[in-house]
Protein backbone atom coordinates (compact mmCIF):
# COMPACT_ATOMS: atom_id res chain seq x y z
CA UNK A 1 0.00 0.00 0.00
CA UNK A 2 1.35 3.09 -0.54
CA UNK A 3 1.05 6.33 1.47
CA UNK A 4 0.65 9.50 -0.18
CA UNK A 5 0.30 12.86 1.62
CA UNK A 6 -2.85 14.93 1.35
CA UNK A 7 -0.75 18.27 0.53
CA UNK A 8 0.53 16.24 -2.40
CA UNK A 9 -1.95 17.21 -4.63
CA UNK A 10 -2.52 20.52 -3.23
CA UNK A 11 1.05 21.59 -3.65
CA UNK A 12 1.32 23.05 -7.50
CA UNK A 13 -1.28 23.58 -10.19
CA UNK A 14 -2.03 20.59 -12.20
CA UNK A 15 -1.80 22.36 -15.17
CA UNK A 16 0.62 25.07 -16.35
CA UNK A 17 -1.65 28.23 -16.44
CA UNK A 18 -0.23 29.42 -19.97
CA UNK A 19 1.43 26.36 -21.79
CA UNK A 20 -2.16 24.03 -20.21
CA UNK A 21 0.51 21.39 -20.11
CA UNK A 22 -0.84 18.57 -17.39
CA UNK A 23 2.07 18.85 -14.73
CA UNK A 24 2.63 15.54 -12.49
CA UNK A 25 3.61 16.11 -8.72
CA UNK A 26 6.70 14.16 -7.64
CA UNK A 27 7.11 12.92 -4.15
CA UNK A 28 5.19 16.51 -2.97
CA UNK A 29 7.79 18.23 -4.25
CA UNK A 30 6.46 21.71 -5.12
CA UNK A 31 7.57 22.99 -8.35
CA UNK A 32 8.15 26.69 -8.63
CA UNK A 33 8.77 26.98 -12.84
CA UNK A 34 6.64 24.76 -15.44
CA UNK A 35 8.81 22.10 -16.73
CA UNK A 36 8.19 22.91 -20.10
CA UNK A 37 7.49 26.22 -20.73
CA UNK A 38 9.25 27.92 -17.70
CA UNK A 39 6.48 29.56 -16.36
CA UNK A 40 6.83 31.26 -12.96
CA UNK A 41 4.12 29.85 -10.65
CA UNK A 42 4.97 32.20 -7.50
CA UNK A 43 2.27 34.80 -8.83
CA UNK A 44 -0.14 32.09 -8.84
CA UNK A 45 0.28 30.22 -6.01
CA UNK A 46 0.00 33.36 -3.96
CA UNK A 47 -3.15 34.67 -5.46
CA UNK A 48 -1.73 37.76 -6.60
CA UNK A 49 -2.36 36.83 -10.09
CA UNK A 50 -5.49 34.66 -11.27
CA UNK A 51 -5.47 31.50 -12.82
CA UNK A 52 -6.62 32.04 -16.09
CA UNK A 53 -9.87 29.94 -16.60
CA UNK A 54 -10.47 28.97 -13.06
CA UNK A 55 -13.68 29.66 -11.17
CA UNK A 56 -14.01 32.79 -9.10
CA UNK A 57 -13.81 32.34 -5.49
CA UNK A 58 -17.66 31.47 -4.22
CA UNK A 59 -17.97 34.04 -1.55
CA UNK A 60 -16.34 36.81 -2.84
CA UNK A 61 -19.21 39.07 -3.90
CA UNK A 62 -18.86 41.39 -7.27
CA UNK A 63 -18.28 45.25 -6.19
CA UNK A 64 -21.66 47.38 -6.88
CA UNK A 65 -21.69 49.17 -10.31
CA UNK A 66 -21.40 52.62 -10.41
CA UNK A 67 -25.08 54.55 -10.69
CA UNK A 68 -24.77 56.31 -13.74
CA UNK A 69 -25.27 59.96 -14.02
CA UNK A 70 -29.06 61.26 -14.25
CA UNK A 71 -29.92 62.77 -17.37
CA UNK A 72 -30.74 66.34 -18.36
CA UNK A 73 -34.84 67.18 -18.64
CA UNK A 74 -35.87 68.16 -22.25
CA UNK A 75 -36.83 71.45 -23.62
CA UNK A 76 -40.59 71.86 -23.32
CA UNK A 77 -41.86 71.00 -26.36
CA UNK A 78 -44.26 74.24 -27.78
CA UNK A 79 -48.02 73.63 -28.39
CA UNK A 80 -49.60 72.32 -30.88
CA UNK A 81 -51.60 74.44 -33.39
CA UNK A 82 -55.36 73.96 -33.11
CA UNK A 83 -56.83 71.71 -35.54
CA UNK A 84 -58.23 73.26 -38.81
CA UNK A 85 -62.18 72.50 -39.08
CA UNK A 86 -63.14 70.66 -41.85
CA UNK A 87 -64.78 72.59 -44.84
CA UNK A 88 -68.92 70.96 -45.05
CA UNK A 89 -68.84 68.31 -48.30
CA UNK A 90 -70.61 69.47 -51.52
CA UNK A 91 -74.52 68.86 -51.08
CA UNK A 92 -75.74 65.59 -52.31
CA UNK A 93 -78.49 65.65 -55.32
CA UNK A 94 -82.11 65.11 -54.16
CA UNK A 95 -83.29 60.75 -54.95
CA UNK A 96 -85.83 61.04 -57.17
Amino acid sequence: MCFRPASASASGPAECPECHKTIEAVDGIELKNCPFCGCDFTPYLNGSKPVPGAPAAPGAPKPPSAPGAPKAPGAPKPPSAPAAPKAPGAPKPPSA
